[in-house]
This record gives C-alpha cells, structure tokens and sequence, in this order.
C-alpha cells in the first residue's frame, strides 16, 4: 500500500514538473514570436518614416536651385568658378542677344556720338516690352568681368518667388554683386533668361 502511495505520489509530482517545463516552454515560444512581432511592426514603421522623410526631402528639394549653383563648380578644384562659356549656355538666346545688344551701348563701343542716338532707339524698339533697358554699363551674368572667374570666394542663393532667385556673389579684393534672376524651364533643366547686377563695392 505504502508502495502504491510512493508511487502515485512520484508519478503525480513528474506531471507537474512536465507540465510546468511545457508552460515555461509555450511562454518562451510565445514571448519570442511577440518579440519577432514587435521587432517586424519596428521594421515597418521605421521603413514608413524613411520613405516619409524621403518624400519631404524630395519635396524640399529646390532644382532650380540646384542648377544655378551647378553654374559655378570649378575644374580646377576650388570651390567656386565661373566660366565664361558658361554664360552662353546658360541664357536664353533672347537675353544672350540683349546682353550682346546693350553691350554694344553701354560697354566697350564702337560707335560714334552721331550713331548711339540711332542705336538707342533701335535698341529700345527691339528690347523695352521684353526686358527692361539698361541705362548704365551692362553687367555680363553676375558681373562676371571680362575673364574666367576661378578664385570666387562666396556664392550664395536664395528663392525670392518661383524660378526667380538673388544670387550673391563675393569675387573676393571687396567686389561683390547681387544680382536678381529669373529662370525658365528648359526641357529637363533651366536657363536663365534675365539676370540684372548690382554692384555692392
């Protein structure tokens, strides 16, 4: 009988001891698929904020911006250049014309005290409903000068409204300008089809 007891009592303390391994077990099993749960919903929402902040960044980005700043990158390494070949394909054909137009009056000319009258007047028919006319030398794009600029010391830009821009530039020797742009789309990219300078110093 005592033998009985034993064993009833060694029999009844081995199923508790499987049935509590089998609880602790199925708990583990459990706490490891809510942790592969909880780390996949992290997955998600992490990759959700990514995308999220990737659409924002895109919308934040300025093109236009981008390519105004494109115009001074330097071949030679230094930080900001402008080329003067640049000019010309950077512009509009019309406001490279009106460029070249005024240049002819208001820059280095060739023409006579009797011939500017002439060249005024033909100069305010061609350009006065498109841009306004220059009324002193015309600065080339940013007041660029006569030579390749590549010791630029400072170019900054900032949008005033759509696809117009100022553009700050410091050539460095106290000769800064700030010149006011307008852009128009060009296909995939912009050009610039009217820029006016001023001179800071």
């Amino acid at each position: 009988m005592k033998k009985l007891i034993l064993f009833i009592s060694a029999f009844l303390f081995l199923q508790s001891c499987t049935q509590s391994k089998e609880t602790t077990t199925s708990q583990n099993t459990e706490t490891k698929e809510a942790s592969i749960l909880a780390t996949k919903e992290n997955e998600e929402i992490t990759a959700l904020h990514e995308d999220e902040k990737s659409k924002e960044n895109e919308t934040l980005r300025d093109p236009a911006k981008e390519w105004l700043e494109s115009l001074f990158k330097c071949r030679n390494g230094n930080q900001f250049c402008f080329y003067l070949e640049t000019e010309e394909k950077a512009t509009t054909k019309r406001f490279y014309q009106f460029m070249m137009d005024s240049e002819q009056i208001y820059g280095a000319t060739n023409l006579s005290d009797k011939e500017m009258p002439l060249a005024k007047k033909k100069n305010k028919e061609k350009w006065s409903e498109i841009y306004p006319l220059r009324k002193d030398i015309e600065p080339w794009l940013f007041g660029r000068g006569q030579d390749d600029m590549e010791n630029i010391k400072n170019v900054k830009i900032e949008n005033i409204s759509d696809l117009k821009y100022r553009v700050f530039v410091d050539y460095g020797d106290q000769y800064e300008t700030l010149s006011q742009v307008t852009l128009v789309k060009n296909k995939n990219s912009y050009l610039i089809d009217y820029c006016e300078t001023e001179f800071l110093n």
